[in-house]
C-alpha cells in the first residue's frame, strides 16, 4: 500500500514539474522573442535618432553659415544678410530668415511685414528666442505657427553666434514642417513594419506635443523609445504593427513547447527508473562486505541521521590498528576472514549504549556511542575499547597482537564527514608529534626563524642521538661564526642585538646600561707603529674590559667597543672606573703606550626600549663626547635636543640642496707680495630656524656620516666654479678653493666626477684649488695619491688643509702630491707666545719653498699676528684681520672696492713719477 502511495505521489508529482516547465519554456521563449524584436527595434531607434539629430545640426541647419558670417561681418550694417541669404531664400522651404543684435531684430527676410518690424525684442517672440540666448547653442522649435505674416507651420533653427563665450545675438532660419518632416524619411518604419510616433515636450506648458504619428489611435504606452534634446525634449516611439510577437510566432512556440514537454516527459521517467534502481544500490553499498560494520559513506549518513533526529550527546571514537596490513598479508584470507567478523559481537558485547559502527579501511574502525561522558570517561572508554578490540592472530604457528590505539572526540552538529577529517587529522598529527624525526625537524624550525635557547636532546635511538650531538655541534659553531669577531673572538653587533633582545624579552622591566668606549685616535698606532702593534693593543683592551663586562662585551667597530653592565653600580663611579683601567700603559715589544679613551653611557628603557634605539643614542652620545673633547659623556635630554637637531639640519640641507638655496659664501684670501685679494675659499652656510646659521663643521660632519656629503660637495663645487665664472675672474680672482670630503675623494671615478662638474660650468680647470684635510691625506695616502695626481695632472691645485694638527712631519712634505699647505689656525696663534712654534712655522715654509708650495696662514686676526707670518715669507694669509666670510654679492663690493683703491693708487703713483 505505502509503495502504491508513494508510487502514485511520484507520477502526480512528474506531471506537474512537466506542466510547470512546459509553462516556463512557453513563457521563456515568447519573452526571448519579444527581447530579440525589441533590441532590433532599439537598435533602429538609436540610428534613425542619430540621423534625426545629424540632419537637424548638419544639412538642415542653414542658421549656422549665417551665424559665422554674422561673427565676422558684424551687425552693424545689417543689410549684408540679403546677399548672403539671397540663394536661400530662393529655396521656397524657407519661409523666413531673422538676424537680431543682442535682444534686438536688426533685419528680416524677406522684408518685414507690419507685424514683425525690425527693431522688435526677443521677449516679443516665442521662448525658444530666449533659450538660444541662454544656452548659446543651437535650439531647433517646431512645428510651430508664430511667424506672423507665414500662416504656414513651420521648423525654427535657432542660432546665436558668440565670441569668447559672451553672446552677441542670434540668427534664425524658418523651413517648412512638411518639408523638414519629409527630409526624416518616416516612410522606412511603415515599410520596415512598424507604427511610429514623433512628439516633443512644449517647455513652457510641460505638455506633450505630437509632431508626427503614422496611426493617432494606437497606443504607445509598450512601445520602444528614444529621447533627444535639441535642447528641448523630442522623442521617438515605434511598435510593430502586428505586436511584439505575431500570431505565426505563437504558434511556433507553443508547437516547440509541447514538443519539450514530451521529451520532459520521457526523461523522467527514465529518471525514476534509475532512481529505484540506485535506492537499491545504496542499500548495498552502505556495508562493509568484510564485517558487516557500515562503511565510511554509510556510518556518515547513519551518524547525520542520529545527531538530526536527537539533541542526545554522541561520543566518537577512531580506532587503528598499526601494522594491520603486512599482518594480514601473512594470516591470509581464511583467517582474516574470521577476524573481521568477531568485530561487531565483541563491539556489541562491550557497548552499552546505542552505537554505530563502521569500518574506514583495512586497519581503521570508527564507533559513535550515544551516550553522556566527561573527557576522562572517554579517556577510559576509549582504553577499555583498545584492550577489548585486541586482534590475537597465529603467523607461522607464532601468536601476535595487534593492538588498536584510539583517538576520541565529542560529536557537535557538523556533518559526520567533516567531523570523522577532524578526528582523522588529530590522530596523525599526535601520532607525528611523537616521532624523534619530527621533533628535530620541529626545533630546526624555529633555529632557522632566530628561537634562541634550541636544545636538540639525547634520545634512545642510537642514530637519533648522534644525529642531535652532531646538530648541537654544528649549532654552536655556527652561532659563533654569526655572532662573533673573527678576528679577537669577542661578540660583534650582531651579537649585541640578539642578547639585548633576550634581556628585554625576559624582563621587560630589568634596567641595564649600555658602555660605549673608543680608542682615541687609534688609527695613528697602525700608521707609526704597524697592523700587527694596533691588534695586539685591541687585543689588551678587550682583555681589559672582559674583566668589567664578562661575555657582555662586543666590538662594534674597529676601535669602538659595547658592553652591558647589569649591576647598579654607579655609571660616573664605574666609567672613571674603565678610565683608570684602561689609561694603564699597554706594553707591546719594547714600546710602552698610553692611551686615551672616551666613554659614553645610556640606560636602558630610560634612554631606548630597542638594540638599534639603544645603539643610536649612546653613539650620540660618543659624538657629542668628541665634539667637546670630553672623557665621557652620559646621554640626557640636552642630547635629545641635538639629535632633534641634527635630524632638522639634515632636513633643512637636503631641501636647499634640491631647490638650489644653500648658500655659499666666500672668504677671500691676502696675497702678501703684491697686497691683493688673489683667491678665495667657498664655504658653505645652512640657515637655522631662529635668524642664524648652523656650524658649518657640523653640517658637513652630519653631511658626511648621512651619506650626503657627495650631494653637498658637488653642489658647493658647482656654485663656486660658477661664480668664478660669471663674477670672480672679472674681478681679480685667479683661484677659487673648494674643500673635498674623504667620501667624496675615495669613491671610484672620483675624478672623472669632478673633473666633469667643473667643465660642465665652463671654467678653466687652473681656476680651481681642491683642499683635503692633512688628517685623511695621511690615513689615506695609497688610496687618494692616484686620485690626487689625476686631477694635478688636468690642471686642478690641490691643497692640504689643516697642516700642523696633530701628524704634521717635515720630512714628507716633499712626497705631498699637492700644492698648497695650509698652516691651521692652532698653529700660527701660538707663534706670538712660544719660539718652539715659531720655529716650527718658520721650518715648514722654508720645507715648502724648497718644494715649490704656496703657504696660506689661516686665522690670521691681530696685526702682529700678521707682521710675523709676512716677516717668514708666507705668501697668503686667510683670516677675520682681512676678511671674513661674506655672500657672493658682498664679496663682489668687497673686491670692487679694492680694485677701486688700487688703480687710485696707481694713478697718485704715476702723477708723483
Amino acid at each position: 500500500m505505502k509503495t502504491q502511495i508513494k508510487r502514485a505521489v511520484l507520477l502526480g508529482g512528474s506531471a506537474l514539474i512537466v506542466l510547470l516547465s512546459g509553462f516556463g519554456i512557453f513563457t521563456g521563449m515568447r519573452g526571448m522573442l519579444k527581447d530579440i524584436r525589441q533590441w532590433e527595434a532599439d537598435n533602429i531607434l538609436y540610428f534613425y535618432s542619430e540621423n534625426i539629430k545629424l540632419q537637424l545640426h548638419g544639412s538642415l541647419n542653414e542658421a549656422d553659415l549665417l551665424a559665422q558670417s554674422a561673427l565676422i561681418l558684424g551687425t552693424e550694417d545689417p543689410q549684408w544678410l540679403d546677399i548672403a541669404a539671397a540663394s536661400l531664400m530662393e529655396n521656397p522651404a524657407v519661409k523666413q530668415v531673422y538676424l537680431f543684435e543682442g535682444d534686438t531684430l536688426v533685419r528680416a527676410l524677406p522684408q518685414a511685414s507690419e507685424k514683425v518690424q525690425e527693431g522688435k525684442k526677443l521677449k516679443d517672440f516665442s521662448y525658444a528666442y530666449t533659450l538660444a540666448k541662454v544656452v548659446k547653442e543651437l535650439v531647433i522649435e517646431g512645428p510651430v505657427v508664430e511667424m506672423h505674416h507665414v500662416p504656414q507651420s513651420v521648423f525654427l533653427f535657432l542660432q546665436p553666434f558668440t565670441q569668447q563665450g559672451a553672446y552677441l545675438g542670434l540668427v534664425v532660419v524658418a523651413l517648412d514642417s512638411d518639408y523638414v518632416l519629409e527630409q526624416f524619411s518616416f516612410d522606412y518604419f511603415q515599410n520596415a513594419g512598424y507604427d511610429y510616433e514623433l512628439w516633443r515636450v512644449d517647455q513652457q506648458t510641460g505638455r506633450k506635443e505630437i509632431v508626427i504619428s503614422s496611426n493617432a489611435e494606437m497606443d504607445f504606452s509598450q512601445a520602444a523609445k528614444t529621447n533627444f534634446y535639441l535642447p528641448t525634449e523630442w522623442n521617438l516611439s515605434i511598435q510593430p504593427v502586428d505586436g511584439w510577437i505575431s500570431p505565426r510566432q505563437n504558434m511556433l512556440v507553443a508547437a516547440v513547447t509541447l514538443a519539450e514537454m514530451l521529451l520532459l516527459g520521457l526523461l523522467l521517467a527514465a529518471f525514476v527508473q534509475l532512481q529505484n534502481k540506485n535506492r537499491k544500490l545504496r542499500k548495498i553499498a552502505v556495508h562493509d562486505p568484510g564485517t558487516g560494520l557500515y562503511n565510511r559513506t554509510g556510518f556518515c549518513q547513519k551518524l547525520d541521521l542520529w545527531l538530526r533526529q536527537s539533541s542526545a550527546p554522541v561520543q566518537l571514537f577512531y580506532l587503528v590498528f598499526e601494522g594491520y596490513d603486512q599482518t594480514a598479508q601473512l594470516m591470509g584470507p581464511e583467517q582474516e576472514n574470521t577476524v573481521l567478523k568477531g568485530l561487531y559481537p565483541r563491539l556489541n558485547a562491550y557497548i552499552q549504549s546505542p552505537f554505530l559502527a563502521g569500518r574506514l579501511s583495512a586497519g581503521n574502525l570508527v564507533v559513535a556511542i550515544r551516550d553522556e561522558m566527561d573527557a576522562q570517561q572517554r579517556e577510559d572508554f576509549a582504553r577499555g575499547l583498545s584492550l577489548e578490540l585486541m586482534l590475537k592472530v597465529r603467523i607461522m604457528e607464532t601468536k601476535k597482537f595487534l593492538t588498536a590505539q584510539v583517538q576520541h572526540a565529542l560529536c557537535t552538529l557538523e556533518p559526520a564527514q567533516d567531523q570523522l577529517e577532524v578526528l582523522i587529522r588529530k590522530y596523525y598529527l599526535r601520532s607525528g608529534n611523537l616521532s624523534p624525526i619530527h621533533s628535530l625537524t620541529q626545533k630546526i624550525q624555529r633555529l632557522i626563524q632566530g628561537q634562541n635557547g634550541i636544545v636538540f636532546d639525547e634520545d634512545a635511538d642510537l642514530e637519533i642521538l648522534e644525529l642531535s650531538k652532531a646538530l648541537n655541534q654544528y649549532r654552536k659553531k655556527a652561532e659563533q661564526m654569526a655572532y662573533s669577531d673573527p678576528a679577537f673572538k669577542v661578540g660583534n653587533r650582531m651579537k649585541y642585538q640578539r642578547d639585548v633582545n633576550v634581556l628585554i624579552q625576559y624582563d621587560k622591566r630589568r634596567r641595564f646600561r649600555l658602555y660605549c668606549i673608543d680608542i682615541c685616535s687609534f688609527s695613528q698606532y697602525n700608521e707609526l707603529f704597524s697592523a700587527d702593534v694596533g691588534d695586539k693593543i685591541l687585543r689588551e683592551v678587550i682583555l681589559r674590559l672582559s674583566r668589567v663586562f664578562g661575555s657582555n662585551l662586543y666590538r662594534i667597530n674597529g676601535d669602538v667597543f659595547l658592553g652591558i653592565q647589569q649591576s647598579s653600580e654607579n655609571q660616573e663611579q664605574l666609567s672613571q672606573q674603565l678610565h683608570e683601567l684602561l689609561s694603564r700603559p699597554v706594553t707591546t715589544g719594547k714600546a710602552s703606550l698610553n692611551l686615551e679613551v672616551r666613554i659614553a653611557v645610556c640606560s636602558y628603557p630610560q634612554h631606548g626600549s630597542t638594540p638599534e634605539n639603544l645603539l643610536d643614542r649612546v653613539q650620540a652620545a660618543l659624538r657629542h663626547a668628541k665634539q667637546t673633547n670630553l672623557p665621557t659623556v652620559i646621554y640626557n635630554s640636552k642630547l635629545d635636543q641635538l639629535l632633534r637637531t641634527e635630524t632638522e639640519i639634515l632636513h633643512q640641507l637636503q631641501a636647499r640642496i634640491l631647490d638650489q638655496t644653500l648658500e655659499v659664501w666666500y672668504q677671500p684670501l691676502r696675497d702678501l707680495p703684491t697686497k691683493q685679494y688673489l683667491a678665495a675659499e667657498a664655504l658653505v652656510r645652512l640657515p637655522d630656524l631662529k635668524g642664524g646659521y648652523y656650524s658649518a663643521a657640523q653640517v658637513v660632519a652630519l653631511a658626511e656620516r648621512s651619506q650626503m656629503v657627495e650631494q653637498l660637495g658637488d653642489y658647493v663645487l658647482v656654485q663656486a666654479c660658477l661664480y668664478m665664472k660669471h663674477q670672480g675672474k672679472a674681478l681679480g680672482l685667479q683661484r677659487m678653493s673648494v674643500n673635498l670630503s674623504v667620501q667624496q675623494l675615495l669613491i671610484n671615478g672620483s675624478a672623472e666626477h669632478l673633473l666633469t662638474l667643473i667643465k660642465s660650468c665652463g671654467i678653466d680647470l687652473s681656476l680651481i684649488t681642491l683642499e683635503i684635510t692633512e688628517s685623511v691625506l695621511i690615513q689615506s695616502l695609497e688610496q687618494a695619491s692616484a686620485t690626487l695626481e689625476q686631477l694635478r695632472k688636468a690642471g686642478i691645485r690641490i691643497a692640504l688643509d689643516d697642516f700642523g694638527v696633530g701628524y704634521s712631519s717635515l720630512n714628507y712634505l716633499s712626497n705631498l702630491t699637492v700644492d698648497v699647505i695650509k698652516i691651521d689656525r692652532s698653529l700660527t696663534k701660538q707663534i706670538l707666545t712660544s719660539s718652539k712654534q715659531y720655529t716650527l712655522l718658520k721650518a715648514i715654509v722654508e720645507m715648502a719653498a724648497v718644494n715649490h708650495l704656496s703657504v696660506v696662514a689661516e686665522g690670521i686676526e691681530t696685526e702682529e699676528e700678521k707682521q710675523m707670518i709676512e716677516e717668514l715669507g708666507v705668501q697668503y694669509i686667510q683670516g677675520y684681520f682681512y676678511s671674513k666670510p661674506k655672500r657672493a654679492e658682498e664679496l663682489n663690493e668687497f673686491l670692487s672696492e679694492q680694485n677701486r683703491k688700487k688703480f687710485q693708487s696707481e694713478q697718485n703713483r704715476k702723477k708723483f713719477q
